[in-house]
């Protein structure tokens, strides 16, 4: 059970992620947060001590989240449904939010690691934690015969994140799945076994 200042806390954190994912970091004013979380100031400050705290602990509770998405989306009979399986899992979480926003690290990796070395460690952590992922389960593959393609298991570990994100990119664009769907099938198709 958690705690009236636990509960507090991570009522902020879900709060500013929201605020941070649809307009981004720097254009988000501390007011905004406040009114959108509905604490006061010092209480805000109380739990994150500045703006930049909230914006990594926000990041470092979303990492969180995203890791263990994709620990559960990994599964399948075989690593190539593992690794279609998690695609789609992201879109799902992308649907859930009505496609607004985008993905909080594409938009962070944009916005904030030229600027901050801080969030930048976070999102490169994200990204390369993400690849490994998908990396092992790709070797998986080519080594059962299920995967004849020439490109490289790292290489095709980030054509298949950097689709992803170009997809999530198109669907918050027009505000439907469309986008992410296509690039989930163009990445079906580089994953099918070549004769």
């Amino acid at each position: 059970m958690q705690t009236k200042g636990q509960e507090t806390r991570h009522h902020i954190l879900k709060e500013s992620r929201k605020l941070f994912t649809r307009q981004g970091f720097r254009t988000t004013s501390i007011s905004e947060i406040i009114t959108a979380t509905g604490v006061k100031k010092g209480n805000l400050y109380y739990h994150f001590p500045s703006k930049e705290e909230l914006g990594l602990a926000v990041l470092v509770d979303v990492r969180d989240e995203f890791f263990i998405l994709l620990d559960d989306s990994l599964i399948g009979e075989n690593p190539i449904v593992k690794v279609l399986n998690s695609c789609n899992a992201i879109m799902g979480m992308m649907e859930q939010n009505n496609f607004v926003g985008g993905c909080l690290f594409g938009n962070t990796a944009l916005e904030m690691t030229d600027s901050n070395s801080r969030f930048g460690r976070i999102i490169q952590e994200v990204f390369s934690q993400w690849k490994s992922r998908i990396e092992r389960e790709l070797r998986q593959a080519s080594g059962a015969g299920l995967l004849t393609s020439p490109i490289p298991a790292n290489a095709l570990a980030t054509a298949i994140i950097a689709t992803l994100e170009g997809g999530i990119m198109l669907s918050r664009v027009y505000k439907n799945k469309n986008g992410i769907e296509d690039c989930i099938l163009a990445i079906r198709v580089l994953l099918e076994k070549q004769e």
